[in-house]
Parts: C-alpha cells; sequence; structure tokens
C-alpha cells in the first residue's frame, strides 16, 4: 500500500511539471514503481485518488482492542481484482448486538470518522455482521504476531479484552458441594496464547493452557462449514483470586459476559461458595 501511494505522490509531483501519462508511467517504472499506465492515467487527470478509497488509520487509541477483537472472531484479506491487489476487506460476526455495535463505531473512529459503519443481522448466519474495507488495517493484522506487538505495545490489557470480548467466556466448576467461576480464552495461536499468560502473570493472574480441539475437526463459522488446521487451545483462570484480578484489570466489554462475572463474584464475597447458597438458574 504504501508502495501505491507513493507512486501516486510522484505522478501528482510530476504531473505539475507538465509531463504526460506515458513519461509518468515511464519514469515511475524506472524507479521500480510498477503500476499500470491506466491508472497512471487517471490518477493524473485526477479521476481518481487512492487516499479516497482506502480507510487509512487516523486514530490509534483503541487500535489495539480491535486488533484483539479481530484476531480472535474477525476474518479478513486481500482483495484481488485483474491480478491486482485492489483492496482489503474486513468481516467480524458476533451474536452479541452491542458488540458488534461498538466495534462499528471504534473502526469508524480509528479512520477519521469519514464513515458511519452499521452491525447489520443475518438470519442465514444468525450473527451481527459489520464489514469494512482497509489496505492499511488488513496489511498490519496479517503481519507475523512479533510485528504486532509495536502496535499492542502499552495497550495490552485492551488487546486482551479484545481477544476475550471474542473467543473468551466464563462459566461455572461444580465440585464437591460447591462452586467455583472460570475464565476461559480459546485461540489456535500459541505466540498469542503465550502471550496472554505472560501478561496475566505479569498482574499477578494465574492460568493454565489446556488442549481444547485438535487439528482436523470440522466446524461452522459464520454459516460456513471449515476444518480446524490447527490444534486449538484453552487459557483458563480457574482460581477465585484471579478471576477478580481479571474483573479488575481485563474484564469484559459485552453486556451479558461482564454481568455474568460481576453476578458470580459478588454472591462468592456475599454468601461464599456453597452450591446450597447460590441460584443454579442465575447461571
Amino acid at each position: 500500500m504504501k508502495e501505491r501511494l507513493n507512486a501516486y505522490n510522484k505522478c501528482i509531483e510530476l504531473t505539475e511539471t507538465g509531463m504526460s501519462p506515458s513519461e509518468i508511467w515511464k519514469k515511475l517504472r524506472s524507479k521500480g514503481l510498477e503500476i499500470k499506465y491506466e491508472t497512471i492515467r487517471v490518477w493524473a487527470k485526477k479521476i481518481r485518488n487512492p487516499y479516497k478509497k482506502l480507510n487509512t488509520i487516523k486514530n490509534e487509541k483503541e487500535l489495539s482492542y480491535v486488533i484483539g477483537l479481530l484476531l480472535g472472531d474477525g476474518y479478513f484479506y486481500k482483495v484481488m481484482k485483474r491480478g491486482s491487489y485492489n483492496n482489503g476487506r474486513i468481516v467480524l460476526g458476533v451474536k452479541d448486538e452491542d458488540l458488534a455495535k461498538n466495534f462499528a463505531t471504534l473502526i469508524s473512529h480509528i479512520f477519521g470518522d469519514k464513515r458511519i459503519y452499521k452491525a447489520n443481522w443475518s438470519e442465514s448466519r444468525r450473527v451481527y455482521i459489520v464489514e469494512v474495507r482497509s489496505k492499511e488495517l488488513v496489511e498490519l493484522l496479517l503481519k507475523d504476531f512479533e510485528d504486532l506487538l509495536k502496535f499492542i505495545e502499552g495497550s495490552e490489557a485492551s488487546f486482551i479484552r479484545g481477544l476475550f470480548d471474542a473467543e473468551g467466556c466464563i462459566n461455572i466448576k461444580y465440585q464437591k458441594g460447591r462452586i467455583y467461576p472460570r475464565i476461559f480464552l480459546t485461540n489456535s495461536d500459541t505466540k498469542i496464547i503465550d502471550f496472554v499468560k505472560s501478561h496475566l502473570k505479569k498482574e499477578g493472574i494465574s492460568s493454565n493452557i489446556q488442549i481444547n480441539t485438535r487439528a482436523g475437526k470440522e466446524k461452522f463459522i459464520l454459516g460456513k462449514k471449515t476444518k480446524t488446521s490447527k490444534d486449538c487451545y484453552n487459557l483458563v483462570i480457574e482460581n477465585i483470586t484471579g478471576v477478580k484480578k481479571f474483573m479488575e484489570k481485563i474484564n469484559f466489554t459485552i453486556k451479558r459476559k461482564r454481568e455474568k462475572l460481576n453476578e458470580v463474584i459478588s454472591h462468592i464475597e456475599k454468601n461464599g461458595n456453597q452450591i446450597k447458597n447460590y441460584s443454579l438458574s442465575k447461571i
């Protein structure tokens, strides 16, 4: 993308010197910028402007959270057209309307509030879907995790909250007449799982990593049948101290998850963790 924008800037600069589109095209090729002649022509005549087409990142404050959310529950890819890299497509599909709407608001702000995005309900897939196009964001999301760390640094809690909103859950374990809240994060990328475990440890939150699904298992994502290509893992926080600290340091954005976590912690603090003192209808 940067190479294309660089070519456009150079094209406009050369146009102002009086050079023809064909001369500009040859000049850019001599500098290693392989842009089609027709593209140079419409740029020089100011018919098209790649800056208008691209959603470029203007505000990075919420970017760390969005990266976590999309690495968890989104899919994204480069759009090719007639053999050329045309654009980047990002789709978030989730069952929680509040999460989808929050993402739509955040992504609009990240791109400078130039466009309002909406969360649309898909009856066939039974999820709320938000669709976005951005070369810059797709290229960022496709980076190796090590390269993404510089965008996450300083906002690790936001990144992890995005992951837990996407792929996290809270459930209750019943054992020997007592209830124990547990928080799970499911992901197939061991680098991400290890990063989350390491950061939680810094916050005084202990966790364990367990196998969830072996590679090759079939499942449905957004209504499409897929097969897992890699082993999938659970990161589990299953001690009351860790769960409390998670609520304080990370928590969920999604209302139903946040309320469930608050409810069970409030109950244990007030009544202890015996099953007989807890209403199972609330789980």
